[in-house]
């Protein structure tokens, strides 16, 4: 038999400034953020919406393509009386921003998916819309953010060592026990890499993009077919509890 290749959905974007998107606070109250940049500021591929597409060919090439065997016809799991092999959902499980990229994949393609698991969300401090006075202060964090991309590449070498990569994670790390060597250069290996500090400083520049509750009360966010599971460290000085426990109040958690 052949091999049918199903076509993939086309991605339909948002305008790329949203208007009063809901928003939460560190209080865990509730806000909304009169405009909601979402493009990156430097135009870079090193964005949510390229990581969600690498999230979905992943599963589309790689599991799916493992799940079916030669001649069988590849489906999208759905109720087609004539698929061979309905292919399985896949359960994505995301840590610290790779919230924000797992989101956007389940959003873009949510035929994909059957649940999120979110380990110690990020929300992004750095975001012009959770700056404080962004009016003020996102000049000034422009200049700090472009000084690094011009001039901060000693200053990645400088701390892209194993010492000082085992104390900074000793901050966020309750059991201080679990920051060993292996720990370290896991983390550290992609940082040696050649332009891992391009990337680093572009990442850091990223001061737009999507955000977690404005992603989950999205109205075209599959609440019902793909719920979210949220877990945090209590002790993780880094992730605000009462802004993370106010996700329950958002889609279907």
């Amino acid at each position: 038999t052949s091999t049918t290749t199903k076509k993939r959905p086309t991605k339909v974007r948002s305008t790329a400034t949203l208007k009063n998107s809901p928003l939460g606070t560190a209080s865990g109250g509730n806000r909304l953020a009169t405009e909601l940049e979402l493009r990156h500021p430097l135009n870079s591929l090193y964005n949510f919406y390229t990581w969600a597409e690498q999230i979905a060919d992943f599963t589309h090439d790689v599991i799916h393509s493992n799940h079916c065997t030669d001649g069988d016809d590849v489906t999208d799991g759905s109720n087609d009386e004539s698929a061979a092999t309905p292919t399985p959902k896949v359960t994505l499980v995301a840590n610290s921003i790779g919230t924000m990229s797992s989101l956007q994949s389940i959003l873009d393609e949510p035929n994909l998916f059957n649940g999120c698991l979110i380990i110690n969300p990020n929300f992004r401090e750095l975001h012009m819309a959770e700056v404080p006075l962004s009016s003020l202060t996102m000049p000034l964090v422009r200049q700090v953010q472009s000084l690094l991309r011009t001039k901060g590449h000693g200053l990645f070498a400088s701390l892209a060592k194993p010492n000082t990569v085992k104390e900074i994670l000793k901050e966020p790390y309750a059991v201080v026990d679990a920051v060993d060597d292996e720990l370290v250069q896991v983390l550290l290996d992609p940082l040696l890499t050649k332009g891992a500090d391009d990337v680093v400083f572009d990442t850091l520049s990223y001061s737009a993009g999507p955000l977690p509750e404005q992603q989950l009360s999205s109205t075209t966010y599959p609440k019902e077919s793909c719920p979210t599971w949220v877990v945090y460290g209590e002790a993780d000085p880094w992730t605000p509890k009462k802004r993370v426990e106010n996700l329950r109040n958002v889609g279907r958690m």
